[in-house]
């Protein structure tokens, strides 16, 4: 069987008729990549209620449906993987990780499809990707003490101060409550209300400066299906919310979101502490692995024990945003070969940067 989409046709998501998306859901439901809850059609639908540029390529091999793929469309021909900053893993929806999309995609999008957190077990995203990385995974199947136990092994000293942290917070008095899914639009406020103020302490892009991306939390946190849900955690000090994460589940996995506390109880660590409360009560909420996401954090490499590997990249046709793209690929070789130290990595970390903020403001 040719492993090769034939045709691809570009639809708003409201148009997906009611077989493509049984076709969708099917894919996802036979294959174990796609358990994420970024790959559910459920999500594409809370995106495209929040943003009027999402779209979906459907591909197909000798008329059958084959694949899907959801992305953002942008008016500087610069499209982007569907949630934009807040998408940390994507991808073709196929029963075939070998389908090859990419040329026929070029066909019908006159611009250049930018990724970045592309599921590297699958050919295209692989064949157009490079700088390849994990991508972090609690993996819960043999239930929470195995996998604490496992952690106690691998990681003594961590743990070790784990629970010394916990003895100052018992040092400090005071009822604790935890909630693991807690549906207060309150609490939630206050998760946005610390996480906003750790974006603008830290100079890191605050993702919540879009409407639509504030609007797809809150969509979210009232979304509760089998296949899809927001989820709200939070830690209480008499009363007072001192931790709260927010991430989202399908059946099988909870994706590891929007982490955030109180600087004023930064001693005790009380996000970390939220944290093992989450993975202790993830079981009575379904899912069995937490997909804790890219990056270099220390706290990712020592929670997980599991992982898969993710890929930046791009699928360029022939337009002014690839050379534009192509320029900035010179002038980052250009950097590179010159004798300029660190300040070789500026071009890359200031293009890189931009490409988040016109992400982040949907242009």
């Amino acid at each position: 069987m040719s492993h090769y989409a034939t045709s691809c046709k570009i639809l708003k998501v409201q148009n997906l008729t009611p077989q493509l998306r049984q076709y969708w859901q099917g894919f996802v439901d036979e294959t174990p990549n796609l358990a994420s809850p970024y790959f559910e059609l459920e999500f594409t639908d809370l995106m495209a209620s929040v943003r009027r540029d999402t779209r979906v390529a459907v591909f197909y091999r000798n008329g059958v449906p084959a694949g899907f793929l959801p992305f953002q469309k942008s008016l500087s021909g610069f499209f982007r993987p569907l949630g934009g900053p807040m998408g940390d893993h994507h991808g073709l929806i196929a029963d075939n990780e070998a389908l090859r999309f990419s040329e026929t995609l070029k066909k019908r999008l006159f611009g250049t499809l930018i990724f970045d957190g592309g599921l590297a077990s699958q050919d295209d995203i692989r064949n157009n990707g490079h700088s390849p990385e994990a991508s972090w995974v609690i993996d819960l199947a043999d239930g929470y003490e195995a996998y604490w136990e496992g952690r106690q092994k691998a990681e003594a000293k961590t743990m070790r101060n784990l629970r010394a942290r916990e003895r100052k917070l018992d040092a400090l008095g005071g009822e604790v409550v935890y909630r693991i899914d807690d549906p207060r639009t309150v609490a939630f406020d206050t998760l946005l209300h610390y996480k906003r103020a750790q974006y603008a302490a830290t100079g890191a892009t605050d993702v919540f400066h879009g409407s639509w991306a504030r609007n797809l939390a809150y969509a979210l946190l009232g979304h509760r299906t089998d296949r899809l849900a927001g989820c709200l955690s939070t830690m209480e000090v008499d009363g007072r919310i001192v931790a709260a994460h927010f991430g989202m589940r399908s059946k099988d996995v909870m994706h590891y979101w929007f982490p955030a506390y109180d600087p004023a109880l930064s001693q005790v660590s009380p996000g970390l502490l939220l944290f093992r409360e989450l993975t202790r009560g993830l079981a009575d909420l379904g899912p069995t692995q937490m997909h804790l996401g890219p990056g270099t954090y220390d706290f990712k490499k020592r929670f997980s024990n599991s992982s898969f590997d993710i890929m930046r990249g791009e699928i360029s046709s022939l337009s002014l945003s690839s050379a534009i793209l192509a320029a900035g690929r010179g002038i980052k070789q250009l950097a590179n070969a010159l004798p300029l130290g660190p300040i070789s990595t500026w071009p890359e970390k200031a293009w890189r940067r931009l490409d988040t903020l016109t992400a982040v403001r949907g242009i």
